[in-house]
């Protein structure tokens, strides 16, 4: 029995080792409204972290029929999958890290929260929202049904 014990505490300590990863953190470049999304993880790494104050790089991934264009100022290296692009390295209005590092540059080129992500709503159009007046004519649309005791 001391020995299952003593095999088992030093399969938990082998399975703790040290994990050398970090995240790499980007904005996601919206081309639609030429504006970057709020910073977040877009991948894990392996190794240590490498610091985030580098000159901002464009990054470009594929995945399917999509490509994700971001702007990072974490150090390489970055994963093998991304295409690297440094801001004079831009080849004109088709590239489009060209719009991101336009984005970057500019100071109010944050995209604005939606509500889905818990973004603020101007409380002036309320009754627009509410649909004045047709608030219990929703909730019986809704539900399928007049809301009456059977």
């Amino acid at each position: 029995m001391r020995r299952l014990l003593a095999l088992s505490v030093l399969l938990v300590i082998a399975s703790c080792d040290d994990v050398n990863v970090h995240i790499l953190s980007g904005q996601l470049y919206e081309p639609q409204a030429a504006c970057l999304d709020p910073s977040t993880g877009i991948d894990v790494v392996n190794g240590g972290s490498t610091g985030d104050n580098c000159a901002p790089q464009c990054l470009s991934v594929t995945s399917g029929d999509a490509t994700s264009t971001y702007v990072t100022t974490v150090c390489p290296p970055y994963p093998g999958d991304y295409t690297v692009e440094a801001e004079d390295a831009t080849t004109g209005a088709g590239d489009p890290c060209t719009g991101a590092f336009a984005a970057y540059d500019s100071a109010d080129a944050e995209c604005p929260p939606t509500l889905g992500e818990g973004g603020p709503d101007d409380a002036g159009d309320a009754a627009a929202d509410a649909g004045t007046g047709d608030a219990p004519s929703d909730a019986v649309d809704a539900a399928g049904d007049t809301g009456a005791s059977e």
